[in-house]
């Protein structure tokens, strides 16, 4: 079967066709784009299609604002890995000028915590940056819902070139360039004092080969809405509770005279003075045997706490069975997913800086007379950026403080058998950062064993 393509309207047939009643149409191969059977997908051949993409990320939505465990997850997440602020500085003036304005001008203090429960709530999100005459740079957010489409180069798919943002109705949609092609324009080739704005892509729980991340609810909305459905049906059963029946015995020949004198239930508190061995009143309520049901809805949330974010039912408030040493066992899980989702969203926000820092820096060149110069790299790396961010378990410091401690009087005795020489130094600085929970890369290894090198004479050596 050949689906079949309108080219244009009426006005545009030749006339002989118009006369006949004719329609030109051009065949699409069923399984191409615009056959009519395929759908649309929102990245590569490995991502969803685009209708059931976009019904994950709005029912996600949804659930955030009206489950309220969907809520608390997201906000432990959140809580963690941001806490009291994440921060970032540099040791170049002219760089950590640009940080202070732009984290202020875009007030970055706040987009941080939205940053945070967007990318768990829909998995990625797309940063816009517009870049003034100035040299400043604003940013904006595009949510992920309403990016239909991503293009990428056709021998790298992690190379990506542009977006496809779906329009309004009856709006055509608009295209956003990536980095990698908007630093590549040349001078001259746009209009007016600026680059044009330029669109970032950061995703989590993205499979190899695929372009778009995916919710952390995800794979617990199926469980969200059973528990919704169960503590409803729970409800109205338990509703159903406090309703009875007055059931009354008696003889027959009274049947139609206490029909009549009880056509209206009595109310509570009533008397009511019955002939002996004439009148038996029995009150009848159901019993739902809610003991029984109290297991499946704690099978409902153990499922819902499986796929969250490390998290256990000691995180929703239960804590019944638990003890100090499943509490511990439990908070190491939440502590590694968090630290990875913490050192990511540090990645995220060092790399946004460091595209708005080349975006400004090409913008006043231009303005300077240079033209666009052809960036292709950004002018700074992320290691001219330092990050600060929260403890995600400032309870575990002491215990930190404590080995660092007992680590140092060993190395202490090890030296005066070894001496200290410059490989001992970089062993014992490499463990020192270790047990203290810090990492050092090997610039900074490198800097701190020069600066105390150069600041403590030269060791005798050990007879």
């Amino acid at each position: 079967m050949n689906w079949w393509r309108w080219w244009g309207g009426a006005d545009a047939l030749p006339a002989d066709k118009i006369a006949l009643g004719q329609a030109a149409v051009t065949a699409v191969a069923v399984g191409r784009e615009g056959d009519g059977l395929t759908l649309s997908r929102a990245g590569s051949g490995l991502d969803k299609a685009w209708g059931e993409f976009y019904a994950e990320v709005t029912e996600a939505r949804e659930a955030w604002r009206k489950h309220p465990l969907a809520r608390r997850l997201i906000g432990l997440t959140t809580a963690y890995t941001v806490g009291n602020g994440i921060t970032l500085h540099s040791d170049d003036p002219a760089l950590q000028r640009f940080i202070t304005d732009f984290w202020q001008h875009n007030r970055m203090a706040l987009r941080v915590d939205e940053w945070s429960d967007e990318l768990a709530r829909a998995g990625e999100i797309f940063p816009v940056l517009f870049a003034h005459a100035d040299g400043r740079v604003t940013l904006r957010t595009v949510p992920a819902c309403r990016i239909e489409a991503i293009e990428t180069d056709a021998e790298d798919y992690e190379q990506e070139l542009r977006y496809r943002e779906m329009g309004s109705l009856g709006q055509e949609p608009t295209w956003w360039r990536s980095p990698a092609v908007a630093y590549s324009i040349p001078a001259g080739a746009t209009v007016g004092d600026s680059r044009p704005p330029v669109m970032l892509h950061y995703a989590v729980n993205r499979p190899i080969g695929a372009l778009r991340g995916e919710s952390d609810l995800a794979p617990i909305l199926p469980w969200l809405r059973r528990y919704s459905r169960w503590l409803e049906d729970r409800v109205r059963l338990n509703a159903a509770v406090r309703a009875f029946l007055w059931i009354v015995h008696a003889p027959a020949r009274l049947h139609t005279q206490l029909a009549e004198r009880y056509r209206v239930p009595p109310e509570a508190g009533s008397v009511i003075i019955a002939e002996q061995d004439a009148e038996q009143w029995t009150a009848v309520a159901p019993n739902l045997h809610a003991a029984d049901a109290e297991l499946d809805g704690r099978a409902i949330r153990w499922m819902i706490v499986a796929g969250g974010l490390g998290t256990a039912l000691i995180d929703l408030g239960e804590g019944e069975d638990a003890n100090l040493a499943t509490g511990q066992a439990m908070a190491e899980q939440r502590r590694r997913f968090l630290r990875r989702r913490q050192a990511y969203l540090v990645w995220m926000l060092t790399d946004v800086v460091v595209q708005a820092y080349t975006l400004s820096v090409s913008t006043t060149r231009k303005q300077a007379g240079d033209g666009y110069p052809a960036i292709t790299h950004a002018a700074i790396t992320h290691a001219a950026i330092t990050a600060t961010a929260p403890d995600i378990s400032p309870e575990d410091n002491q215990a930190l403080a404590t080995a660092a401690q007992q680590l140092s009087a060993a190395l202490q005795q090890l030296a005066t058998l070894t001496g200290e020489g410059s490989a001992y130094r970089r062993m014992a600085l490499r463990l020192f950062a270790k047990f203290v929970g810090e990492s050092l890369s090997e610039q900074e290894q490198a800097a701190i064993l020069a600066e105390g090198a150069a600041a403590s004479p030269t060791p005798s050596p050990t007879p």
